[in-house]
């Protein structure tokens, strides 16, 4: 399903299609199930179905949608599973990483859009953010529901390290990511590098790993992760760094100076060690 979605929005399981699908996929006039995966954000432009019902199970990430009719907005998170009634005026946005279920009946061709007005192009245009909080040893901490490996990279020149300032807490870290299917640490933290920096880096030696069970961090889209990263060593000749979307911004920081940024405590005990490592080789396991 994964390779299926490369490249398009949409697959159709079930339905009366018109356009080639990746998947083979049932013809039916009764019903249309399917996929939408939302790699970026996304907004649907106000719409109404004359004779259909969408029902919608959110697979993974995060969606709005508007009831023109009454003004309310409806907000879904993983797991959830919610219906639009037929002849319902709205209007859709979803967050990047967003993927829905969609089940609609009959299988017919009754969109009628709608017109937005300055307001709800305001709503439309206004992203839908992520927010993250970080627990470290805390009690009221939420259960971990996800736990997914991860790379972080220390790309230390001349005396400073590499750090970007968070878009969705903040605080300050080195830059990394999730791994994906095909690809191990190794690779994983090079491409994380490449895409939230713009540089091409060499790792050189592992630093450490993090797999406290008692670390986790909370999203606003319902995931709640336990800590599972890794942190290497990294080089890099690059002069130049281009962030992504994912951060507010970088600095080069000395080493001297970096426990004064604001970061989460997870974060603080990676940076920790990384300068316990440059001073005396030590790694760090846990």
């Amino acid at each position: 399903m994964k390779e299926a979605l490369k490249g398009v929005r949409r697959q159709y399981l079930v339905g009366q299609l018109k356009d080639p699908q990746a998947l083979e996929h049932l013809t039916s006039d009764s019903l249309e199930i399917g996929l939408t995966q939302y790699d970026d954000f996304m907004s649907e432009e106000p719409h109404k179905h004359s004779e259909a019902t969408e029902y919608q199970y959110m697979v993974s990430g995060r969606t709005q949608y508007l009831d023109l009719d009454t003004g309310e907005t409806h907000e879904f998170l993983k797991g959830d599973f919610y219906a639009i009634d037929r002849g319902t005026s709205y209007a859709q946005k979803s967050k990047p990483g967003t993927t829905i279920l969609f089940i609609k009946i009959p299988s017919i061709n009754d969109k009628i859009p709608l017109n937005a007005d300055a307001g709800l192009r305001d709503w439309l245009d206004n992203k839908l953010s992520t927010v993250r909080k970080d627990f470290f040893y805390d009690s009221n901490a939420p259960k971990a529901n996800s736990i997914k490996p991860a790379a972080a990279v220390a790309i230390v020149r001349e005396g400073a390290m590499l750090m970007l300032k968070r878009a969705d807490s903040g605080n300050w870290t080195m830059p990394g990511g999730t791994l994906e299917f095909g690809e191990n640490l190794v690779s994983c933290a090079i491409r994380e590098v490449e895409e939230e920096c713009g540089i091409k880096v060499d790792i050189v030696d592992i630093i450490g790993t993090y797999t406290d069970p008692n670390v986790v961090v909370a999203y606003s889209d319902g995931e709640v992760r336990q800590e599972f990263t890794l942190v290497y060593l990294g080089r890099t000749d690059a002069e130049s760094v281009t962030i992504d979307n994912e951060s507010l911004g970088f600095r080069w920081v000395p080493l001297g100076e970096l426990s004064e940024l604001q970061m989460a405590r997870s974060q603080k005990k990676r940076v920790d060690a990384v300068l316990d490592y440059l001073a005396s080789g030590k790694k760090c396991f846990y």
